[in-house]
């Protein structure tokens, strides 16, 4: 077979499969509240003394970054779309992943590549040691393999909202594959 051939068939196969290719970007932010817990990819910081504003749910940004992103890399709306309110406060926002798993993932018979997640808060609380359960979670609900997904902390300096420890910010990227 001559070069040409291969180039050829090269770039077929790269424009098949980047169709076939679906990334996301999806981010949730909750402004801060006393009294509230702080609860992210299903872990709760019991030292920290502020959470997320919400009452519907736990306020898991994470989660609801993730679901966000799903919905996106889908075209199938957002997270309002997938779990409307119904009246209910304190959702664990966590049972919203097996359920999306099971309703978008399988049903469209689609293939996480990664889920790669970064979690922007100030200074507190400490979230390091937190990352292995975090991530253990976020495979677990979506029947993912470890490797698949990867949680990563930064820390702001300045003084915004994020900063001055008003609020909390998840960020996350996915990526699916269909008809594979």
């Amino acid at each position: 077979m001559d070069e040409s051939l291969i180039l050829e068939l090269a770039k077929a196969v790269a424009k098949i499969l980047a169709k076939k290719q679906k990334l996301s970007y999806a981010k949730d932010f909750h402004a801060f509240t006393k009294g509230r817990k702080l609860v992210l990819a299903g872990v709760e910081f019991k030292n920290f003394p502020k959470g997320p504003n919400t009452r519907r749910t736990d306020g898991d940004v994470v989660a609801h970054a993730i679901v966000m992103a799903l919905a996106g890399a889908t075209n199938t709306g957002d997270i309002d779309d997938w779990f409307p309110d119904k009246g209910k406060t304190g959702v664990r926002s966590m049972d919203y992943l097996p359920d999306i798993r099971k309703r978008l993932i399988e049903e469209k018979d689609l293939l996480v590549g990664n889920v790669d997640v970064t979690i922007i808060c100030g200074d507190q609380p400490r979230m390091k040691k937190a990352i292995p359960q975090m991530q253990e979670n976020i495979a677990t609900d979506l029947n993912l393999d470890m490797e698949q997904v990867h949680v990563k902390v930064s820390s702001m300096d300045g003084t915004d909202e994020i900063a001055k420890l008003e609020g909390i910010q998840a960020e996350v990227i996915i990526s699916l594959w269909e008809g594979l």
